[in-house]
């Protein structure tokens, strides 16, 4: 998978008047290539696609769970309780159908958690016999988690927004030792992680972005049947200028 820089340095070479022009930089052109790329992965998530692919998912490696009573979570009485992460999440896409979650892993007992909405999961509890398995829901930006007894979990998801640092790398996580974090990974450069889009939307990403910043920073209309040449380009800039 090529990195932000590497994509980011494809958009400049597309065209000889983005690659000259320096007022452009570079996290600007990241910041569009994002855009354009959740706009591709949302539509596949409608079409149920890219559910096993790891190219579009984040991890965060360690999140800490907290006991909360299940009447925090609505109008629902009972003396139960369940686990819900200490902080807020970063928002995560939602398709026609779910959550882009590819997986919830309680790292205590090492369990794949089973993703259920909340009435579901209240339909379960009025149940004479309830199940032993663990469930997880996301509520009000927090993750719950069914079992009371989990104390952290580790989430691969499609996140709509970026993840910050300190929730990415925790560093202090007593729970988990701080095991996942490398001195590396805090200082580096966003430019030097990996683009997330699946291989075959990258070129039609390059393509939307280029056209959005010759149209935006050129004033140059780009005709979607063309191949776009920096020629047609500068003869439009003529044009313009006539």
């Amino acid at each position: 998978m090529p990195t932000n820089r590497a994509t980011v340095s494809t958009v400049r070479a597309s065209h000889r008047l983005l690659s000259g022009d320096a007022s452009i930089n570079d996290r600007s052109i990241l910041a569009i290539l994002n855009n354009n790329a959740k706009t591709l992965i949302r539509r596949e998530l409608n079409l149920r696609r890219l559910v096993a692919t790891d190219s579009i998912y984040t991890t965060i490696p360690c999140l800490e769970l907290e006991r909360v009573p299940i009447s925090e979570c609505g109008v629902y009485v009972d003396e139960c309780e369940v686990a819900r992460t200490k902080i807020k999440l970063p928002r995560i896409e939602e398709s026609n159908y779910f959550h882009a979650i590819q997986g919830v892993f309680a790292i205590n007992n090492s369990v794949k958690l089973k993703e259920i909405t909340l009435s579901r999961y209240i339909n379960l509890l009025k149940l004479s016999k309830r199940q032993n398995d663990i469930y997880f829901w996301i509520q009000n930006e927090y993750l719950y988690v069914s079992s009371p007894d989990v104390e952290t979990v580790k989430i691969s998801a499609f996140f709509s927004e970026d993840v910050p640092t300190d929730i990415l790398y925790p560093k202090g996580c007593d729970s988990c030792k701080c095991k996942f974090v490398k001195n590396e990974d805090l200082c580096k450069n966003p430019l030097d992680n990996e683009f997330k889009c699946p291989g075959y939307l990258i070129d039609n990403v390059i393509r939307m972005t280029s056209k959005f910043l010759l149209e935006t920073y050129f004033n140059i209309p780009q005709d979607d049947n063309s191949d776009n040449q920096d020629g047609q380009a500068r003869n439009n800039v003529k044009q313009t200028k006539n």
